[in-house]
C-alpha cells in the first residue's frame, strides 16, 4: 500500500512469479462477536497441496490450482488457523494466523536506527498496536500521538488506508488576532497622486470630518476623491509579532495605502478585501494609516470595516495518525547536528511506545549513479 505494507495480493503475485516457496493465509483470525459465523478463508501458494487446520482439527487438504488460490468456508472460533503446504508428501511450509488479545501497547520499529546527520537522511518507523503478547492487533484503529526530541523533525505520517482523510503532513498553526480600527477622519481631495502631503505621518487632520468606514457604501460620488486617516498605538507585543497587516472590507474603487507616510500597497478592485503587510513600517507608540481613495462609478470610499491582523506565536504541530489494520508509519528526518533522536508514541489506554535513532556526524553518503 502507500506505506509499503504488503497487501494480501503481494503474496498472490509472488506465488505466481517467484521461485521461493510461498504460503499465505488470509484473513486475520480476530473477529470478536462473530463466533459461529462463516468466514471466507483463502490461501495463496505455489505448493502442490495445502491442508487447513482450525485449532488442530483438519478442515481438508486441497490441490492448489496453478496461478490461482484455495478457499474454505470456516465457522469462526477463536484460536489458531493454520495452513500446511506440501510438495508430494513432504511438508515444505506452515503459516498460521491467531486470535489476538485486546490492544495493549504501541511498538515502534525503525527501518534504520543509525542515520546521517546531514539534514537529508531519514528513518521510516513502523508503528504497531499490539496485544499483551506483542502481537499486532489487526482490528485496532487507535489514534496515535507522536512527539520527537533531539536533532531531527517529523516530516510525514501514514497508515496505508486509501479511505483515510487524515493529513500526511502537519504544519504549525499560525494564529492571529484582530483589532478594529474605528476612529477615521477624511477630507475631499483632488485626484490622488503618489505621496500627497496629507498622507504624511505628522499631518494635522484635526479639522477633518469624521468618517464611518463600517458603512456598506459611500460617501464619495462618481469622480470624487478623498484622503482617509486614522491612528493606533503599537505596543511592544505588536512590534514583536512576526506579521502585522491592515485589512480593508472594501476600498471603492482605487486606493493607495500609507503607514507613517510610507507606501505599503494599493488596491484597484472594489470587490476585493485587500490586506497589506506593514510590520516594517511601524514604530512604538502612535502610528498613522492614511489612504488616498478615488471613486470612479457609483458611490465609493472605504467601507465594510478596517482592522489590524496581528500574527500570534505559532502553535507547534501535533503529529498524529490512526492505525489501519493495526499499523501506521512515521518518517523522521535529521538536521545537521549529530545526536540521539527519541520518538515517543502515545494513545489513550495503551502503553507508551518509544524508539531511539542515532544521527552520526561527518559521514559522506555514498554516490549512487
Amino acid at each position: 500500500d502507500t506505506c509499503g505494507f504488503p497487501k494480501d495480493t503481494f503474496y498472490y503475485y509472488q506465488s505466481w512469479w517467484s521461485d521461493r516457496t510461498v504460503l499465505h493465509l488470509l484473513p486475520h483470525w480476530t473477529w470478536p462477536g462473530r463466533e459461529g459465523e462463516t468466514i471466507d478463508v483463502r490461501c495463496f501458494s505455489n505448493c502442490q497441496e495445502v491442508e487447513l487446520f482450525l485449532n488442530g482439527r483438519s478442515l481438508g487438504r486441497k490441490t492448489m490450482p496453478r496461478d490461482s488460490h484455495l478457499q474454505w468456508d470456516v465457522k469462526y472460533a477463536p484460536g489458531t488457523l493454520m495452513a500446511r503446504g506440501y510438495k508430494g508428501e513432504q511438508v515444505v511450509a506452515e503459516r498460521k494466523v491467531e486470535t489476538v488479545g485486546a490492544a495493549a501497547a504501541i511498538k515502534l520499529t525503525p527501518d534504520r536506527a543509525s542515520v546521517y546527520a546531514d539534514a537529508e537522511d531519514i528513518s521510516v518507523i513502523r508503528v504497531a498496536v499490539t496485544d499483551a503478547a506483542g502481537r499486532t492487533v489487526p482490528i485496532a484503529q487507535n489514534s496515535i500521538n507522536f512527539s520527537l526530541t533531539g536533532p531531527g523533525k517529523i516530516i510525514g505520517v501514514g497508515n496505508g488506508d486509501p479511505s483515510c482523510h487524515e493529513p500526511d503532513v502537519y504544519v504549525a498553526a499560525q494564529p492571529f488576532h484582530t483589532l478594529a480600527l474605528k476612529d477615521w477622519r477624511m477630507t475631499h481631495a483632488s485626484s490622488p497622486r503618489r505621496h500627497p502631503p496629507e498622507v504624511a505621518e505628522d499631518f494635522d487632520d484635526s479639522q477633518w470630518e469624521k468618517a464611518n468606514v463600517d458603512s456598506e457604501s459611500g460617501p464619495l460620488n462618481p469622480g470624487e476623491s478623498a484622503i482617509y486617516r486614522t491612528t493606533f498605538q503599537a505596543t511592544p507585543d505588536v512590534l514583536s509579532a512576526a506579521a502585522v497587516a491592515v485589512r480593508f472590507g472594501m476600498i471603492d474603487d482605487d486606493g493607495w495605502v500609507y503607514v507613517n507616510g510610507k507606501p505599503v500597497g494599493e488596491s484597484h478592485d472594489w470587490m476585493g478585501q485587500p490586506s497589506f503587510e506593514m510590520r516594517q513600517a511601524l514604530h512604538e507608540g502612535t502610528n498613522t494609516i492614511a489612504v488616498a481613495v478615488r471613486n470612479r462609478d457609483g458611490s465609493g470610499g472605504i467601507n465594510k470595516g478596517v482592522s489590524l491582523e496581528i500574527q500570534d506565536p505559532p502553535i507547534p504541530a501535533q503529529w498524529k495518525r490512526s492505525v489501519f489494520n493495526g499499523l501506521a508509519q512515521i518518517i523522521v528526518q535529521t538536521t545537521r547536528e549529530p545526536g540521539t533522536l527519541e520518538l515517543t508514541a502515545q494513545a489513550d489506554g495503551l502503553t507508551v511506545g518509544s524508539t531511539t535513532i542515532t544521527a552520526g556526524p561527518g559521514a559522506i553518503r555514498p554516490f549512487v549513479p
